[in-house]
This record gives structure tokens, C-alpha cells and sequence, in this order.
């Protein structure tokens, strides 16, 4: 159902994967404060809008929804595909291809939103995940504003925007390093492209085309705003605003309420061990919500956990190559007799599902995350002054753990990918527990550099002037919606 007719009217089209679902609904209530009296209406397909409308959100009142009509199988995808949680990784470009098919029924949409606003489309803005560019052509047509909106942050989205502008992607078969044309001074290195970066010919010529397709799109955007800080993220973003030439808005942090659906269980149990620990004491491990590390490197991290002796939660999915929303089998990847001798020792928590990560990073026990690195974990991470222990896996979060290493120093890489050639030795990684959260000058640093950060991005929404603040009204103003 179309939302009910206002003065303004914000319409919001994110690409349906969990981290960019999250940041767009944090989005939306950052908008309702900022404009009270709009219409804010979140479009998708129909089983994304479903899913939406049972979750916490369907107890936003100002939000509405809009279901565009879609059948994965007229694109040779399976019946429920209409998510990146419902593909495997490296099929996601198809399912990116097949919503470009939406641009038809999503120009009748704002046809009507227009027809309903007070001053037509003058009153209707368009904010959409880059990966749906194609809906700045309706907005176009209809003379609405538009803009995007980077769920990731600003260095992780400029490097895969140059990355995407030079498909296919070939390192140099000597160094293994990567150029980026227009980022001559960063150098990526082989080990730092997602597995979709070499994917069979038939997903990368996909993904290519439809990149192909979107990156001219995004030119034509009114401005681009990204979940990020200015004094967060400087480099990254003087990088977007060298290639975009268009207005680039940093105002995150959006950070997750603590509103997953974690079990009364889950959020009992994981109370009462960090309860139980001596302030920054405990390693928080997760990998997300669609990622997963391989079942040898999972041993591997289990043994290296032993031998530290440190309290850990870790947040398990079953390994690499399984449905990462599978039954997890502890008897089958972990070594054997493992979580048993955690628990009875009360040295180690494994959470199946989702764990409560806000409430987790935010408890005094908690010393340190062992983290793939999303864009979402970051935040959360760095808002609550905890240092990372990075362990990438796919798509920017490569980016994301260089640049707080390079740039601020708050993160150490334990690892680097799953695939079959990586590296995962059980010293190596106590060894990395250790210097991050032992008595080490290194430790010390990371902490006091992570509190700096969090003392940014908590100002950089005060009224007296925070950078995020004036960059939403800069926006706001900028898209007639002031």
C-alpha cells in the first residue's frame, strides 16, 4: 500500500541483503526525525516487503510499504529468491540483473506517489542503494530528486567503484597487486578481491554487464550520501568526491538498534557470561549474517581460542560450502570435546543464530572483536570503542579492515578470506589475540585510538554544530524536502 498523501514524501529502495536492509531502516527513522510531517515509504518485492512488515519496523507507524510485483522464475531463479540471503554468494549478480526488470512497475509506482504529493514530483525523493541505480532514470522521468544512499563506508565504496569501472579485474601476475586508474596511490593486492572477483565466466560476465550498465547511472544521481563521519573517514571520502564530482554527504553513524531477533535464551545466556568477566576481558567473534570461514579454519580458531585461555562468545555458523542458516554441529567442525570444555570451564560461550552483537560490544566486558569486517559491525564495533581483530571475507570489508589498520590503527588482520589457499595457523592467531587484547603496548594504542574514534562519531551529531548533522541538512535542503 502506498503511503498516505504529505508534503513531502521520501521513497527508499535499498537492495534486499541484510547489512543493506538494516542501514536503509535506520535511514528511515533518521529521516522521520529530521521530517516528522513526510511520507516515507520503503519499496521492494513482495516477500522482502513481507518479511519487513513482521519484523520490528512493522511497529514504525510512519513507514510504509510498497510491493512491486516480482517472480524470481521468470529470471531462472529459485521461487523464493528475491534476497542476497536466499542466493549463494557468487550468484548474487544474477539476482542484481533480475531486479532491473523492476524499473517498469517502480516508474508506475512514483507515477502515483507524484499524483498524490501536494507538488508532484517536485515533492517526491528518490533515495536508492547504488546497486539499484537504474531507479534514477524513473526518478528522472518524473522529475522527482534522487540520491544514493552507501550503506558501506566512503574508502570501501570508492575502491569497489573503481574496481567495478575496470571489470575484469587483473592483477599483476608478478606482485599480485592491483591498480586502481583513479586511485593511483592505494594499492589492493590479490588476496584483497572477493572469490567473486574470479568467478566462472558466466557469473563474471553477468556481474560485469550489469555493472556496466549502473555505473553511468550513477553519475546522473543528485548526491550521495554515505554512512560514514567526515573526520571518521576523510581519505575515503575525498576519494568518492574526486570520482563522483556530485555532492557526497557523510551522516552516519547508523548504528542497529539492538532489535534483531535474538532468542530470550541467546540474550539470557550471553548476559549472564559477560556478567561474569572482568571488564575487556572477553573476545566477541562473528563473522555476519551471509559469511563464513572454512570448517579447517574454523578448527584452527577453536584451537587457537584453548590456547589463549581468554573468555570468548562466538556467534557460530555452519562453515563455508553449508547453508550458513543451517543447524551448526559443534561434534562436527570444532574439535572434539571443544564447546563442552568452554562451558564447564566458563571460559567460552557459542551462540547459534543470531547473537546480541550491539548489546555485546557495548558491555565493559567485552575487550576486543574478532570481525569479517562489515560495514554494520564496524560501526557498532568503533561507536563502542572496542578494536577489531579483522578477518575479511568478501566484498569491501578488505577495504574496510585497510583502512582502520592504515588510518587509525584499530584493527589487526588475523587472516585474509576463505578460500582453499589461506592461511590460518593457530599460533599465529593466539598470537594476534594477545597482542591486541593483552597487556602490550599495541593494545594500549589500539584502545586509546578507538576511544578517539568513538568520541567523533558521537559528536558528529550535536546540535552545536556535529559534521552528520549539518550534512543531513545540507541533503535535506538540497532535495527540497526543507
Amino acid at each position: 500500500m502506498a503511503a498516505a498523501a504529505a508534503a513531502k514524501h521520501v521513497v527508499l529502495f535499498p537492495f534486499p541483503g541484510q547489512g543493506h536492509l538494516s542501514a536503509f531502516m535506520s535511514l528511515a527513522g533518521l529521516l522521520h526525525s529530521a521530517l516528522p510531517d513526510a511520507a516515507i515509504t520503503f519499496v521492494s518485492t513482495p516477500r522482502n516487503v513481507a518479511s519487513l512488515q513482521t519484523s520490528a519496523w512493522s511497529n514504525a507507524p510512519f513507514l510504509g510499504f510498497h510491493a512491486l510485483p516480482f517472480t524470481p522464475a521468470d529470471h531462472g531463479l529459485p521461487p523464493d529468491c528475491e534476497s542476497s540471503d536466499a542466493v549463494q554468494p557468487g550468484a548474487i549478480a544474477f539476482l542484481l540483473v533480475a531486479f532491473e526488470s523492476l524499473e517498469a512497475a517502480f516508474d508506475d509506482y512514483l507515477n502515483t506517489a507524484i499524483s498524490a504529493a501536494a507538488g508532484g514530483g517536485h515533492d517526491v525523493c528518490v533515495v536508492s542503494d547504488p546497486f539499484t541505480a537504474w531507479t534514477v532514470t524513473a526518478a528522472r522521468r518524473r522529475g522527482c530528486a534522487h540520491a544514493f544512499f552507501a550503506s558501506c563506508g566512503a574508502y570501501g565504496s570508492a575502491v569497489v567503484h573503481s574496481l567495478w569501472s575496470h571489470l575484469p579485474v587483473r592483477p599483476d601476475p608478478a606482485t599480485g597487486r592491483v591498480h586502481l586508474p583513479e586511485y593511483p596511490e592505494v594499492v589492493i593486492h590479490r588476496s584483497q578481491l572477493s572469490k567473486n572477483a574470479s568467478a566462472p565466466p558466466a557469473v563474471s560476465n553477468c556481474a560485469a554487464g550489469f555493472y556496466g550498465r549502473q555505473i553511468p547511472l550513477g553519475y546522473e544521481t543528485g548526491a550521495v550520501l554515505v554512512n560514514t563521519v567526515e573526520e571518521f573517514e576523510p581519505t575515503g571520502l575525498d576519494m568518492l568526491r574526486r570520482t563522483l564530482k556530485i555532492p557526497v554527504w557523510p551522516i552516519g553513524p547508523l548504528v542497529r538498534a539492538a532489535n534483531l531477533p535474538v532468542s530470550p535464551e541467546a540474550e539470557a545466556a550471553v548476559a549472564s557470561f559477560l556478567d561474569c568477566h572482568p571488564p575487556s576481558s572477553v573476545l566477541y567473534i562473528s563473522f555476519g549474517s551471509q559469511n563464513s570461514i572454512r570448517a579447517e579454519h574454523m578448527a584452527e580458531l577453536a584451537l587457537a581460542l584453548e590456547s589463549t585461555g581468554r573468555p570468548f562468545v562466538w556467534a557460530v555458523r555452519p562453515p563455508d560450502g553449508h547453508d550458513v542458516k543451517g543447524e551448526f554441529r559443534a561434534d562436527q567442525w570444532l574439535p572434539d570435546g571443544f564447546e563442552e570444555r568452554a562451558r564447564t570451564s566458563n571460559r567460552g560461550l557459542l551462540v547459534r543464530g543470531w547473537a546480541p552483537q550491539v548489546r555485546i560490544l557495548a558491555h565493559a566486558s567485552t575487550g576486543a572483536f574478532l570481525s569479517h569486517c562489515g560495514w554494520n559491525s564496524v560501526l557498532e564495533s568503533v561507536t563502542h570503542g572496542v578494536p577489531i581483530i579483522g578477518w575479511p571475507l568478501a566484498g569491501e570489508q578488505f577495504y574496510n579492515a585497510k583502512m582502520l589498520k592504515e588510518e587509525w590503527g584499530v584493527c589487526v588482520e588475523v587472516a585474509r578470506g576463505n578460500m582453499e589457499d589461506t592461511m590460518v595457523n593457530r599460533a599465529a592467531v593466539a598470537d594476534v589475540v594477545e597482542t591486541v587484547m593483552g597487556q602490550t603496548a599495541k593494545a594500549a594504542e589500539m584502545r586509546r585510538r578507538v576511544w578517539e574514534i568513538k568520541e567523533v562519531v558521537e559528536g558528529s551529531w550535536n546540535d552545536g554544530g556535529g559534521s552528520s548533522r549539518k550534512a543531513m541538512e545540507d541533503f535535506l535542503r538540497a532535495m527540497n524536502l526543507r
